[in-house]
């Protein structure tokens, strides 16, 4: 990456699924206009199921969500591609948009470095992990990671504005036992096939931190830049206030 200030955003999320999806979403806006720089969000959310927009236009998403909520977990509609995936308190929730002049021509660049990223910061931790995806895993995909002889503790996804990027996922540090109990009956609803055995989390291998995951992470990311945390401003707040209705799928029924 050039070297370039980052912002990074820390524990910023509101505990409102939808309008936190918005942030991102308003935060990929600036970036793309120039209006940011590049910006790293970071932190551990409250319980929440992100759909799709796939799943959003699938038969059984109202039973879906419905299954979400009775479930105690926060519903969105999410920006990246992809199917339903679940966050909860132990989990690293990140959000990195980056100013380029060719999104479309660096998207599998930038999900790379993020892959090695946490990768790396696992063996930080002696903790081993791969990329690629795992058989019957939930939200499949090639850049996946997940600890040698356990299951899925990374998943990730990228959306594209015109001068910038943002790829967004997560890091599963405990109880991956909280994702399989809501995804199992939400990917049923969906007609969608996972195997509870893909879904693993880090505490499988070793005891960690979760924040110590999270502040080695984000070194990762940053490397030997300049970093400055910031917040979120009130052009951003008020950007994404427009654009949270988009992202609530009780919006949907």
């Amino acid at each position: 990456m050039e070297d370039t200030l980052v912002h990074i955003v820390s524990d910023h999320l509101t505990g409102d699924a939808p309008l936190d999806t918005a942030i991102s979403r308003a935060i990929l806006q600036q970036v793309s206009d120039g209006d940011l720089p590049e910006t790293l969000q970071i932190g551990r959310p409250h319980r929440v199921v992100a759909f799709g927009r796939h799943d959003a236009v699938t038969s059984g998403f109202d039973r879906a969500v419905a299954i979400a909520i009775d479930s105690g977990f926060d519903p969105t509609i999410r920006l990246a591609g992809g199917r339903a995936v679940v966050f909860h308190e132990h989990v690293v929730r990140f959000s990195w948009t980056v100013p380029t002049p060719d999104p479309v021509r660096n998207m599998h660049a930038l999900f790379q470095v993020v892959t090695d990223s946490v990768i790396d910061t696992l063996g930080s931790f002696e903790v081993s992990a791969t990329a690629g995806e795992l058989p019957r895993e939930y939200c499949p995909g090639k850049y996946s990671v997940s600890v040698r002889g356990g299951g899925k503790v990374m998943g990730s996804g990228q959306r594209l504005a015109r001068h910038a990027s943002q790829i967004a996922g997560m890091i599963v540090v405990k109880d991956g036992a909280s994702i399989n109990s809501v995804l199992g009956p939400v990917y049923e609803a969906l007609g969608l096939d996972m195997d509870p055995a893909a879904t693993g989390s880090i505490s499988d291998i070793a005891d960690v931190d979760t924040s110590a995951v999270m502040e080695r992470f984000a070194r990762h990311i940053v490397g030997s830049r300049e970093s400055i945390e910031a917040g979120i401003g009130i052009e951003t707040s008020a950007t994404a206030c427009e654009f949270r209705s988009d992202h609530d799928p009780r919006t949907f029924a």
